[in-house]
């Protein structure tokens, strides 16, 4: 017979949630959230910037002679290849012109919708075909080895190199890709490039990815200290974190952007982000099997950082009222939704490169030539993100509003006015749609999304209470960064001026939320009201505090 959980405290022995409550801390529970949501990600980015940021060297066989006429006659004829078929997609090449050598021919293609530029040359003896090969290519199969340059946003190109066979069936080479690198060069430059016979190196892309790790870093180290000290305080007054509460607050931490920003701050770290996507969509082509899904998860961890940045930039402008700001972040930027269009987009990805790179786009290269290779690669890989962005916003709104109707049965959730929303502003990166209660036609939060968002209570001498939140500086984390920002009468908030925070801090134990309807008849509960402005510009402090 299977005791209760009264009789099995009662007879000494310890149930599993109970022994889960007491082995998983708040503390070790941020820290295990800490290490998936923060540092994986980080260590798999700096890894693929180990790659890239390593020197390269052309195989000799593949540089151009330095002497040597560019031929076209016969091209098609003599340089047939027309796709390559890697990682399980094929691109698209289109032959330019090719070197006469010994024993053969050096072909120089190029991928007109990517800018993408680089040479081949074929056996003259058939050989054992590449494991990805039709089978009916099994006896018109020979060696091949490439290499190709992907021109970046920045004055850089990717690089990588790889070895296959060639069917001359289907005229399509089969390979996978062995070294990568990265080569400051880009535009007509690349376009013109033969190759060399020296180590090639990108010192533009080795300082921006260096930049840019190191700051993460800092980021990472904020958040640690951040979720060490918010899961002592946890701890001292017996507070549990859950799984999910741990995450939202973990990902809150690790925002890249500090509080009080500014749009060009924004706008500078957008870039990087933008880089971190170039180097997500080349490396498609260099990973197969398991590693390749990853990847395309990837792509899908750095576009929602865009649409976060982005929103954030869309926030700071003030062009949107209240309603209509929370409709936009409850239906597009909700944890419950956030990772879901992500998922969905890694697993379409590969068939709609596919069925892209066989459409007319093969045919682009007049049009390409026409503007040059780097605009037109900008405008298409511009239109390739904002389908992907397209697709992943469709899920999530979709998904939001079927969420909402299963949890809430009502889709009022979206256009109701929450006071802690309005007092909250864009210090929160997303929202947690399970966590509304609607009661008596008003929206509140629960207080375990309030402790989740790590938002706590200062009560003063006199009892008056006061909302209080985390501070985020750019790399720092001082220690007194706790700042009111809302004054709390019942249930009900209001902003107030920010300033430091003086009294004695606890966790709210109540929802907390309503809308005034009538401020003035309601301003001997609430107080006076205080300016809205709760939020200034704050510095870039690059020295971070040592102290936990």
């Amino acid at each position: 017979m299977i005791s209760s959980p009264a009789q099995s405290v009662n007879n000494g022995v310890i149930s599993v949630a109970t022994y889960a409550r007491r082995s998983l801390t708040a503390q070790r529970m941020l820290m295990l959230a800490w290490f998936s949501v923060g540092v994986v990600p980080f260590l798999l980015q700096a890894r693929s910037f180990l790659k890239f940021v390593t020197p390269h060297k052309i195989t000799e066989t593949l540089v151009a002679p330095p002497h040597a006429g560019r031929e076209t006659i016969n091209l098609a004829e003599l340089c047939p290849v027309t796709g390559f078929l890697m990682a399980h997609v094929w691109w698209n090449v289109v032959p330019t012109h090719y070197y006469v050598v010994e024993n053969g021919r050096i072909c120089h293609v190029v991928v007109p919708q990517y800018n993408s530029h680089g040479s081949y040359r074929v056996d003259n003896f058939k050989t054992t075909p590449f494991h990805t090969t039709p089978s009916t290519c099994k006896n018109d199969s020979y060696g091949v080895e490439n290499y190709f340059y992907h021109g970046s946003v920045g004055y850089y190109a990717f690089y990588k190199e790889g070895k296959g066979t060639y069917c001359d069936l289907d005229k399509t080479v089969y390979e996978l890709v062995g070294g990568l690198g990265t080569f400051d060069i880009n535009g007509w430059y690349l376009a013109q490039d033969g190759g060399s016979d020296t180590y090639r190196r990108s010192y533009w892309y080795g300082t921006v990815g260096t930049i840019w790790l190191l700051y993460r870093s800092l980021v990472l180290r904020r958040s640690y200290i951040a979720c060490k000290r918010y899961g002592r305080r946890c701890e001292e007054v017996g507070q549990f974190l859950g799984r999910q509460p741990a995450i939202v607050f973990v990902n809150e931490n690790l925002r890249l952007v500090a509080h009080g920003a500014t749009n060009y701050q924004r706008f500078m770290l957008l870039y990087f982000l933008i880089e971190g996507l170039m180097s997500d969509l080349f490396l498609l082509v260099a990973h197969d099997g398991f590693l390749a899904k990853m990847q395309y998860i990837s792509i899908g961890y750095n576009l929602s950082g865009m649409l976060l940045l982005v929103w954030e930039i869309v926030e700071n402008m003030k062009w949107l009222n209240e309603r209509k700001r929370m409709l936009i972040k409850r239906l597009l930027y909700s944890y419950e939704s956030s990772w879901l269009g992500e998922l969905l987009s890694a697993s379409v990805q590969q068939y709609f490169l596919v069925s892209l790179n066989r459409s007319n786009l093969k045919e682009s290269r007049p049009t390409a030539m026409a503007v040059s290779y780097y605009v037109w690669s900008f405008l298409w890989h511009t239109m390739y993100v904002m389908m992907l962005i397209a697709f992943i916003v469709s899920v999530r709104m979709i998904w939001a509003i079927v969420f909402v109707l299963l949890r809430h049965r009502t889709l009022s959730i979206f256009s109701k006015v929450c006071y802690i929303d309005s007092v909250l502003g864009p210090r929160c990166r997303m929202t947690m749609l399970g966590s509304y209660r609607l009661e008596r036609e008003r929206l509140f939060y629960t207080s375990e999304a309030l402790k989740a968002f790590g938002i706590l209570k200062m009560v003063e001498e006199d009892g008056a209470e006061f909302l209080v939140v985390y501070k985020l500086h750019w790399v720092s984390a001082p220690i007194d960064n706790l700042v009111v920002i809302g004054s709390i009468s019942g249930r009900l908030v209001q902003t107030c001026r920010e300033r430091p925070c003086r009294g004695v801090v606890n966790f709210i134990e109540r929802n907390l939320g309503g809308v005034l309807e009538q401020a003035e008849s309601n301003r001997e509960m609430l107080g006076p009201r205080i300016s809205h402005n709760a939020v200034g510009p704050v510095p870039m402090n690059i020295l971070p505090s040592s102290k936990f």
